[in-house]
Formats: C-alpha cells, sequence, structure tokens
C-alpha cells in the first residue's frame, strides 16, 4: 500500500471509530432517559392509584354518612307527624289554668312550628 492509500485507511478507521462511539453513546443516553421515563411512569401509577383508593374509601364514608343522616331526618319527621296535635274544638278543661301554663303551651307550638320549618326547608 501507498502512503496515500495508508493514510486514506486510518482515517477512514478513526472516522468508522468516531461514528460507532456516538452511536452507542446515543444509544446509551436513549436507554438510561427511557428506563428513567418508565420509571417516573410508574411512580406516577402508583400515585394515582393510592388516590383513587383513599378517594373511593372517602366516598364510602360520606355515603354512608348520608345515608344515616337521611335515616335521623326520616325518623324525625315521623316523630313530629305522631306528635303534631290534632285540630280539635276548645274545651273548657283544655284551657290552661294559670297564665304560665299559658305561656308554655304556646312556646311549645311555637318550637313545633319553627322545627317543621326547618325540617321543610331541608327538602
Amino acid at each position: 500500500m501507498t502512503n496515500s492509500a495508508l493514510n486514506a485507511h486510518r482515517l477512514f478507521s478513526f472516522t468508522m471509530a468516531a461514528v460507532a462511539l456516538i452511536t452507542w453513546g446515543a444509544y446509551a443516553y436513549s436507554a438510561h432517559s427511557s428506563a428513567t421515563r418508565d420509571q417516573e411512569r410508574l411512580e406516577a401509577i402508583a400515585r394515582i392509584t393510592t388516590d383513587r383508593d383513599a378517594l373511593l374509601s372517602a366516598q364510602q364514608r360520606l355515603q354512608h354518612e348520608l345515608s344515616l343522616a337521611n335515616a335521623q331526618l326520616t325518623a324525625a319527621q315521623q316523630e313530629i307527624a305522631l306528635r303534631e296535635p290534632e285540630p280539635k274544638v276548645a274545651q273548657k278543661s283544655d284551657r290552661a289554668e294559670s297564665p304560665v301554663e299559658a305561656e308554655k303551651q304556646v312556646s311549645q307550638g311555637k318550637r313545633s312550628s319553627e322545627l317543621r320549618k326547618l325540617l321543610a326547608s331541608r327538602r
């Protein structure tokens, strides 16, 4: 081989080696980057799954509390319906004996009507 052919061969070999090193470096960087992205995705999936499970348990707890509150409300409405006085004609024996007893009867009537209004506003 002549000197110029030998120099061209050396230049070609050096160029190919440099291209190979650059290519392998790019491949290693790409593989590392892909592994990092995969790890981040797995962590995000785990975090989202944990958050979803926490939200589901909170939703179930709140639904249970709501059903208990509705049951209490229904029971209170039934109790009010049972205690609601039936309209009747006042008789002499129904009248209060003293002004203090008359005031108690009036305040009880006001409280029960206020309770009915409160329950009706929540419907």
